[in-house]
């Protein structure tokens, strides 16, 4: 039987979401034990996809930034101190506390996530270890397993980014508000552009994505809508009625570094903050 197949429908969608490199020569290497027929291919192909999600979860969740979190304490049962649940703990929240992650952000499913995720790993073990039972298998139970295990590596990964956007969308709605008094106070080029005074009512997310998060603070990018008023005139002005006060939205992009420091949001990077008035001219 062709394996060729598993390869076509599974190699690009897990490859997307590797880091370029060795991750992706291991993913590659796991297809050829697959593909070349011989009474271990199953338990090298097994074995090939748990040792790349062993290197994610360390590249995602390296040792000197998860024992930096609050969170963070010692477990005995591990050799190093640090287990795999709490790897993927740092993945998804990385140094946020649990009280600010649970009662600020509303989001209690991180506990449950772990343990499952967790148990991925140890479905993916069962076939690393030789046994009668695991050895030389036909062809039909090879397609079934390999297929499970496919499954089973893209819902782990699938998942940790899952919950990571969740994270970072609600982190991004509890700091509006002092995203847009650091906007109004930095005034945004775009809007005094075409505009004598300019006040940032809003700004909403429609996708977060390119999300980094360490145990000091969280990067995402922002594509989404800013609600503002244009003024024209002075105040006095306005209040003549010979100038005006115009309703707008644009669509904005923008980088953010969001600090884990207390009150939470008040210190942040704005790397990039891009506005699109293009439609203004139109």
């Amino acid at each position: 039987m062709d394996m060729k197949h598993i390869k076509d429908k599974y190699q690009n969608s897990i490859s997307s979401i590797l880091l370029d490199g060795f991750e992706v020569e291991l993913l590659d290497s796991a297809f050829i034990n697959l593909l070349t027929p011989n009474p271990l291919r199953l338990n090298n192909f097994a074995y090939a996809l748990r040792e790349l999600t062993r290197h994610m979860l360390h590249r995602l969740a390296p040792n000197d930034e998860l024992e930096k979190c609050c969170w963070f304490k010692p477990d005995s049962t591990s050799s190093n101190g640090i287990t795999r649940k709490q790897r993927i703990k740092f993945c998804i929240q990385g140094g946020l506390s649990d009280f600010y992650v649970e009662k600020k952000l509303r989001i209690d499913e991180i506990d449950t996530v772990t343990t499952d995720l967790v148990a991925i790993i140890s479905q993916l073990s069962n076939f690393t270890h030789i046994e009668r039972a695991t050895f030389n298998i036909d062809e039909a139970e090879v397609e079934k397993v390999a297929i499970e295990c496919l499954d089973a590596t893209l819902a782990f990964v699938n998942k940790i980014n899952e919950l990571r956007e969740l994270v970072a969308e609600k982190l991004f709605g509890d700091i509006s508000d002092n995203l847009m008094k650091r906007i109004n106070s930095e005034s945004v080029a775009e809007l005094m552009e075409i505009s004598t005074h300019q006040f940032v009512e809003d700004i909403t997310a429609e996708t977060v994505s390119n999300i980094s998060i360490n145990s000091s603070s969280l990067e995402m990018t922002v594509v989404g809508t800013i609600y503002a008023q244009l003024m024209y005139g002075s105040a006095s002005d306005r209040r003549k009625e010979d100038g005006a006060e115009i309703p707008v939205s644009f669509p904005v992009t923008s980088s953010i570094e969001v600090i884990f420091k207390q009150p939470l949001g008040c210190e942040m990077n704005l790397d990039s903050f891009n506005v699109d008035i293009s439609s203004w001219y139109e």
